[in-house]
């Protein structure tokens, strides 16, 4: 029996971004200067909003733009696409169709099981039917990941659950992947010396002549843990120079004795030192097939931390070796409730906001990086539970964040062993706030906590319970 599926039901009104265009502006993806084509763009909401933000868009849609070019960009979405069509091999050729127009990365997206309930829908095909007459895939994170893999045959990088990106380049790829696990670095501009005030100068300083160049280099220094090379420097900055005189040389002099401290430069030499090795080890636990092409500045971080190559892959190991033994994980989660970075729970997991992972310990650091490989990105209403003992990842994603017991109607659990993600409703309210978010000891949160665990009787163990 042929059904006639009405797949342009499903493009949606939107007024703010969606969620994959959303990923792609927060990650740098996207941004004035980008080129973006939306590969069934609906109703174009999404358009709009980069246009009117600066963004050259175009996009092509088979029933509201079935006129407009389908073009190459540097960067292409094909957002909730696959997922509303009934027949597979036809996915594969609009995935095919998309890929063969991005020139640097193509963003997929589709429904994922568990997402929305499916209850008194038609099993059709290895999808549903709607009773609108539409059509809905929704697939587990694996078997998208094996999709991407098998039609376009590069490595999906994970951004969120549903949610890949395809790299042309794979040093791109590899700068994308450090620079998320590093996560954002805070401005310098609070960290500049203290320069002498002259009275009545004749003339602007060097250190105000070059003010914007030693403030990029020091940006810079603090992100990589080093000084910048000629050609990590924007050339608008090499042009202000030659204006004023200035070699390169003399400005890296400059930043080192008044845009950046010395203690501030070996802290963030270590932070770097840490996040490439982090980096590292889940490329060799994940057999990243982009590991082996790096870009020239990560290059240049690897010699200037590590020295070689070899080095740099032996000290990775012990990251590795580290997450297999069970005990140093336990012991880094206990130590940081301990420090106040989170709360153990009744079963000994450490749980902990979001906002708080790249406070870790390397090794707890690599766990969840082996999580959010499979996942994607962690949003910031989410907090994490780390099962070490049963090598799960869970994400919950709370409601009313700033009120005494946010709560949580989504779960999703990683499995590190099974290495497969799922999504379930999850109902439960977080008692223990204080904890998991590093509150003062005598702030009125945790009274209010002490209070509901006397009148509801709740083990002061537990951190989230169902409702």
């Amino acid at each position: 029996m042929s059904v006639d599926v009405q797949r342009h039901r499903t493009a949606m009104v939107r007024h703010t971004l969606s969620q994959p265009m959303s990923l792609a502006v927060r990650h740098r993806l996207v941004h004035a200067g980008v080129t973006v084509f939306d590969y069934g763009c609906g109703h174009g909401d999404d358009l709009r909003a980069l246009i009117a933000a600066g963004v050259d868009a175009n996009g092509w849609d088979p029933h509201f733009a079935a006129d407009q070019e389908r073009r190459e960009a540097d960067v292409v979405n094909i957002g909730f696409v696959l997922n509303v069509i009934e027949n597979p091999f036809e996915r594969m050729d609009a995935l095919a169709a998309a890929w063969s127009l991005a020139r640097r990365v193509l963003i997929v997206s589709v429904m994922v099981v568990g997402a929305v309930p499916v209850d008194g829908l038609k099993p059709f095909g290895d999808g549903y039917l709607t009773a609108r007459g539409t059509f809905q895939k929704y697939f587990q994170q694996t078997e998208l990941k094996a999709l991407l893999s098998q039609v376009v045959d590069v490595e999906p990088v994970a951004l969120a659950p549903g949610i890949f990106a395809l790299f042309r380049s794979p040093e791109e790829e590899q700068d994308f992947l450090l620079e998320r696990r590093r996560g954002r670095r805070a401005s310098t501009s609070a960290y500049r010396s203290n320069r002498p005030v002259r009275s009545k100068p004749t003339r602007p300083n060097l250190e105000e002549r070059i003010a914007p160049v030693i403030d990029a280099m020091a940006a810079f220094a603090t992100q990589r843990g080093r000084m910048p090379h000629p050609d990590e420097v924007p050339s608008e900055l090499h042009d202000l120079l030659v204006r004023e005189r200035v070699s390169f040389a003399r400005a890296l002099d400059t930043t080192r004795g008044g845009g950046i401290s010395d203690d501030l430069l070996a802290q963030a030499e270590a932070q770097c030192r840490e996040d490439l090795l982090v980096h590292q080890a889940l490329n060799i636990l994940n057999r990243s097939r982009s590991a082996a092409r790096l870009g020239p500045s990560m290059v240049r971080d690897i010699r200037h931390h590590f020295g070689s190559q070899q080095q740099f892959a032996e000290q990775a190991l012990e990251y590795l070796h580290g997450l297999a033994d069970q005990s140093r994980t336990v012991n880094a989660a206990l130590r940081a409730a301990e420090s106040g970075l989170g709360a153990i729970d009744e079963d000994g997991r450490l749980i902990i906001d979001n906002g708080r992972v790249l406070e870790l310990d390397g090794i707890l650091r690599c766990y969840i990086g082996c999580a959010t490989y499979l996942s994607g990105e962690i949003d910031q209403e989410h907090i994490v539970r780390l099962d070490p003992l049963r090598r799960r990842v869970t994400l919950f994603a709370l409601s009313g964040k700033r009120t005494p017991f946010p709560e949580t109607n989504t779960s999703v659990t990683i499995d590190l062993k099974r290495q497969d993600v799922s999504v379930r409703n999850d109902r439960r309210v977080l008692v223990r706030k204080a904890d998991v978010f590093g509150m003062a000891a005598r702030s009125r949160q945790r009274s209010r906590e002490v209070e509901r665990r006397v009148r509801e009787g709740i083990d002061e163990a537990k951190v989230l319970v169902r409702l």
